[in-house]
């Protein structure tokens, strides 16, 4: 049994309809990123599957369960599925270990200071604990919306972009202690992104939606590798595209080498124009026939006058 399926959903704001026919089944300890640009419904379908909008058509079930609509219940939501959005919804002043407690009413005082230490520390949020949600900066204000959000312990949390407001060094440490956490717990996930780096560190499947419609439901390797259109492919990172004979050719510019090899077997030639040092690597400029291609390198490949190149299939 999964522990989240999602059938034939759609959701209208007035006469237009956001999210279109979307079906879906996530299992417990499962992380599912929805990908798509700004736009395409992804929001509006978490907060539906949190049970805080009304559903045009479809259902949703958690644990062979229904999730009620805001309009079957006093409190839209539902207990064990957790939101965290873009808004934080905080208890503003309140400090940040008032916040986490506040969600741990109903246990005993030893968890809640167990639970509230746990969590701090998971969010790297400790230095912070007596500070109001008010006093805090914006990345950590995000940190504490998810240490809300776990606090007493769903089996699945919706995630917004929930580390859009964080630093780079910062978003790499804490990402990595919750995607930790949840696989350890077994709780499943379904994050919402707009970039496709971040889908494929996160995901065990995405979910890629465009004008609100599911297209394809895939692996990050599959969609990294056999794009379905450039668009698609795009998300996933810069893409080359060159003629070779009466045929154009897409690859990513770490997609070469120097020499011929099984994968690596159609070769173009390059003339050198610049070079761009983007922190630890390079991304050199060519010219190959009337194109321009990009090549990513460590090392300096100014030198080249032509490479092998794996292809990406457009399907």
């Amino acid at each position: 049994m999964p522990l989240l399926k999602v059938e034939n959903l759609s959701v209208s704001y007035g006469d237009k309809d956001i999210v279109k026919k979307c079906s879906f089944t996530l299992n417990a300890g499962e992380i599912v990123v929805v990908l798509g640009a700004s736009g395409d419904g992804k929001t509006t379908m978490l907060k539906t599957i949190a049970g805080q909008l009304e559903r045009k058509k479809g259902a949703i079930y958690f644990q062979d369960i229904p999730v009620a609509d805001p309009t079957e219940q006093l409190v839209p939501g539902h207990p064990h599925i957790k939101l965290v959005n873009q808004d934080f919804n905080l208890d503003e002043f309140h400090s940040v270990e008032e916040n986490i407690r506040l969600r741990l009413l109903s246990f005993d005082k030893e968890y809640q200071q167990q639970r509230i230490k746990s969590l701090l520390r998971l969010t790297r949020l400790t230095p912070y604990r007596a500070k109001k949600a008010t006093e805090i900066s914006g990345g950590q204000r995000q940190r504490l919306a998810i240490a809300r959000a776990l606090a007493d312990e769903p089996d699945l949390v919706l995630l917004d972009e929930p580390f859009n407001q964080l630093d780079f060094q910062t978003k790499n440490k804490i990402a990595t202690h919750i995607k930790s956490y949840l696989k350890k717990n077994n709780i499943g996930a379904i994050m919402v992104t707009h970039n496709g780096v971040e889908a494929m560190e996160w995901a065990d499947r995405i979910l890629f939606m465009r004008n609100g419609k599911i297209v394809r439901d895939d692996t990050p390797n599959a969609f990294f590798n056999q794009p379905n259109s450039i668009e698609e492919a795009r998300f996933f990172g810069e893409i080359n595209k060159v003629q070779i004979a009466d045929e154009y050719v897409y690859f990513r510019p770490s997609f070469y080498a120097t020499k011929k090899e099984q994968e690596y077997n159609l070769k173009i030639p390059l003339i050198f124009e610049k070079v761009v040092q983007l922190g630890w690597y390079g991304a050199y400029y060519y010219k190959s026939g009337n194109t321009k291609v990009v090549l990513y390198s460590t090392t300096d490949i100014s030198h080249l006058e032509s490479v092998f190149i794996r292809r990406i299939l457009i399907k």
